[in-house]
């Protein structure tokens, strides 16, 4: 017998009875969109899952945008920093699509005893994210200034997108994780710019999006 392959394992079938005007409305969309009706579906229940608040990596902004936050680990070491970029995409009923990615390092120094520094990063930027989503940014929007003794971005095609964390910025991760998540800490080199990092650098134009 041929052996179920991964993405089967993976999936579970469901029986749904639905109303015959819900299924025409669901066909007309899928078809509009290019969607087989599952891929609707699976879509609108993973949406769903999303806002229910199921996803650790998703952020929900005070003007109700739905964040979701990819996160790469950058391999090597830059200027003493472990790096991950992060990319944040909005999720939205008509479109799904990358508007901003930033890249955030953490000082070695600050990250060599952890047995994992990229997943120290990760959290130390969702953490990031979060913050500066509580306090009402827009987290596709923002851009950093680049202190004096902090390198310079490893992206130098995007020269607003590089936030380091240092012995300058804390003394100890825990501790600055603690202040965080308890709003006690200040960014000073953080700009809230108004526009979407992708429009912003003419990576992409607003009609764009729902193409």
């Amino acid at each position: 017998m041929p052996s179920k392959s991964e993405d089967d394992d993976k999936n579970k079938n469901l029986t749904l009875r639905l109303p015959e005007e819900y299924h025409r409305q669901l066909v007309g969309q899928a078809g509009r969109r290019g969607l087989t009706l599952n891929g609707l579906l699976v879509g609108i229940v993973h949406r769903h899952l999303l806002e229910s608040g199921y996803a650790p990596d998703v952020i929900k902004s005070l003007s109700g945008r739905l964040f979701e936050i990819s996160v790469e680990a950058l391999p090597d070491l830059y200027h003493d920093y472990f790096c991950c970029r992060f990319d944040v995409y909005e999720n939205h009923p008509l479109y799904n699509k990358k508007r901003a990615h930033y890249l955030i390092g953490v000082h070695y120094s600050l990250a060599q005893d952890d047995p994992d520094p990229h997943r120290l990063v990760k959290d130390v930027g969702i953490a990031l994210l979060n913050f500066y989503n509580r306090r009402g940014l827009e987290i596709d929007q923002l851009a950093w200034q680049i202190a004096p003794k902090d390198p310079p971005p490893p992206d130098r095609s995007l020269n607003d997108n590089w936030r380091c964390i240092s012995p300058y910025t804390t003394n100890n991760i825990g501790e600055f994780l603690i202040a965080l998540a308890k709003n006690h800490w200040k960014d000073d080199l953080v700009v809230s710019t108004g526009q979407s990092q992708d429009i912003r650098h003419k990576l992409r134009s607003e009609s764009d999006l729902y193409r």
